[in-house]
This record gives structure tokens, sequence and C-alpha cells, in this order.
């Protein structure tokens, strides 16, 4: 089973007798633990030291460090200010500066560049899907915009910085300054939720521009057309369930297609493809609710209620992906190949 990022973070803030750093020796032990032990019970031990004392330790630890050792730093602070940041987000933020220093002190290592930038380029995915999800907007397009000064033409990050001005969009939020904004197409008269949303769409381009079969950027941008009334949004979404390789993605690119229908009152082809996410997601209740409501709208009312009993006796119901795509979701791709490099012998 994979590991979750660690949420027992209130026990170890609240524990009586907080264990303090005795100095870089102390230190090595806890980033061994995580590289090779229990990597919550590393996290557990760095989350009740004062933070003057992990600053010092790192420091004079990280001095003669093989990249191995420091990329386990990394993550070790990485995750540790993921755990916090509900509860205590300007404490992430130190140790986000503290996972920076050590991939800095790994890009100053001989022949580490190569291997500095490949972390610190899944690092900024995490980190910035870390704050997006959480809907800590303007620190994801702090760090996005600190990213992309560093790898200007990855279009993960391209397609990062779109899902912020999508989420600003969905969460009536004021986007972040950019000029993605003025680089839009949106006509002066649109209004400033029809402007967010080119900015977006614009950010998705970008990165199409430089992979086209990118599934998951055609996907947001579909669906921003759907919302942008553009009759493209189906070419898009039919591209995608073409170039998608995970269910999730084309789970996602059925209901949308649904959606475009509906909203074209083209009720028969929306049921099409809701039924199609359906079949993909037996358990999700978007699909059910998404069929009932045009099972209603064709004058099916003895077949509405039959879905709404059908989603009510279901024995559980699974985290549907309708939620994370429209409340942000974790760049679980990159967290996992930075675990994996943490921990790579």
């Amino acid at each position: 089973m994979p590991r979750t990022i660690l949420l027992a973070v209130v026990a170890v803030l609240t524990c009586a007798g907080a264990s303090i750093a005795q100095g870089p020796e102390d230190y090595a032990g806890a980033v061994e633990e995580y590289r090779s032990g229990d990597p919550n019970e590393a996290i557990r031990r760095v989350a009740r030291w004062p933070a003057s004392t992990v600053t010092e330790s790192l420091r004079q630890w990280a001095k003669a460090q093989p990249g191995d050792r420091l990329v386990a730093g990394v993550m070790l602070h990485t995750e540790l200010g993921a755990a916090i940041l509900d509860s205590l987000p300007h404490q992430t933020t130190v140790q986000l500066a503290h996972a920076q220093d050590l991939l800095d002190a790994l890009a100053l290592r001989r022949d580490g560049r190569e291997r500095a930038d490949a972390v610190r380029l899944r690092w900024y995915r995490f980190v910035i899907s870390l704050f997006s999800s959480n809907a800590r907007l303007a620190d994801a397009d702090r760090y996005a915009r600190e990213a992309l000064g560093k790898f200007a033409r990855d279009p993960v990050l391209i397609f990062e910085k779109g899902v912020i001005f999508e989420l600003s969009a969905s969460h009536n939020m004021t986007p972040p300054p950019s000029p993605s904004m003025m680089r839009g197409r949106a006509p002066d008269s649109a209004t400033h939720h029809g402007r967010t949303l080119e900015a977006a769409a614009s950010e998705y381009r970008r990165a199409l521009e430089i992979d086209p079969h990118l599934a998951v950027v055609r996907l947001h941008l579909g669906w921003v057309r759907v919302q942008q009334g553009d009759g493209r949004a189906g070419d898009d979404l039919l591209a995608v369930l073409a170039d998608a390789k995970d269910e999730r993605t084309r789970y996602l690119a059925h209901l949308f297609l649904g959606g475009a229908a509906e909203r074209r009152r083209d009720f028969e082809e929306a049921a099409k493809a809701y039924d199609a996410a359906h079949q993909l997601g037996r358990e999700h209740q978007t699909p059910f609710i998404a069929l009932s409501r045009v099972e209603l709208a064709r004058g099916r009312e003895d077949r509405a209620r039959a879905l709404v009993r059908e989603l009510a006796a279901l024995q559980r119901v699974d985290d549907d992906p309708w939620w994370s795509y429209h409340l942000g979701s974790i760049d679980e791709e990159a967290l996992q190949w930075l675990r994996d490099e943490a921990h790579r012998r």
C-alpha cells in the first residue's frame, strides 16, 4: 500500500516532553531513519525539534553529505511541511526552505547538477500541487513563478500554472497577477470569471504546444472550453479518450462530454456519456446524479428516482475523481518519484 502524507501531526505537536536534537549527529540519524527506516517516525522526530536547532544542524550536516542523503533530507523536510500545512502553514514555508537549501547543496556536488535539476523539477511540481489542492493559490503561484524561472518550457509546470487560474475561477477567488491574464483572448466585455478561465486556457494551450499528447492538460482545456461555450471542447475531450492511459482521466473525459451535451440540451448524448463514465466508476456518485438529472429532463421520472435509490443502496461510495478535479489534487506521480529517489541506495 503506498504511503500517504503523514497526518498524525496533532499528536506530535502536543506530545509532552518533546525531544531536543543535540546537533548534526541527531539530525543525521533522523535523515537516515527517513531514508532506510520508518519515514513517518523520522518526520515526527524532526517535528519536535526547535527550528533554530534544525537550521544549525542542517547547515553543518549538509557540508559533507553524498547526494543520496541530501535527497533524503529534502524529502524529510518536504513531507513534514506538507503534514503541517493545515495547522502551521508558516512553518511549512520554513520546512520547504530547508528542502531548497539541501537542493542547492546537492547542485554543488561534483556531477550533482543534473540530479539536482531532476529532483528540483519534481519537487516544484509536488509543492505547487500541494498548495493548489489546499486552496493556497497565492503560495502555489509564488512557487510556480519560481519554478518557471528555472524550467521555462516544462509543460507540467505550465499546466500547474493553468490549474491555479482554473481553481481561482472555480473558488471565485482573485487570481494571482500574471501575463497570462493579458495574453488571454477573452474580449474586453468578458466577466472577471471569464478572463480567469481564458488565462487558464492560455496556459493549457502553451503546455500542449510543447507536448500535444498530455491527456490531463487537454482534459482541463476541454472542460474550460465547455464552460466558455467553445465548440472545440468536444474535440478536445475525444482526443483525451484517445490519449489517456488511466481510467481516472477517461472517466472525467466522459463526464465532461456529458456536461457539454447537457448544456446543449442534447440529453440523449449526455446520457450516453454519463453512462460511459458510470461504467468506469460504478461506485462514484457523480454519474448517478448526472444521469438522474438527465432522465428528469427527458421526462423519465421513474428512471431518475431508480438511479437515486441505486446510489443510496451502495454499500460504499468511492472517492470520486470529480471532487479532486474541482478542489485540486496533489501530484502523486511527482511525490512517488521523489520518495523513490530519496530511498534509492
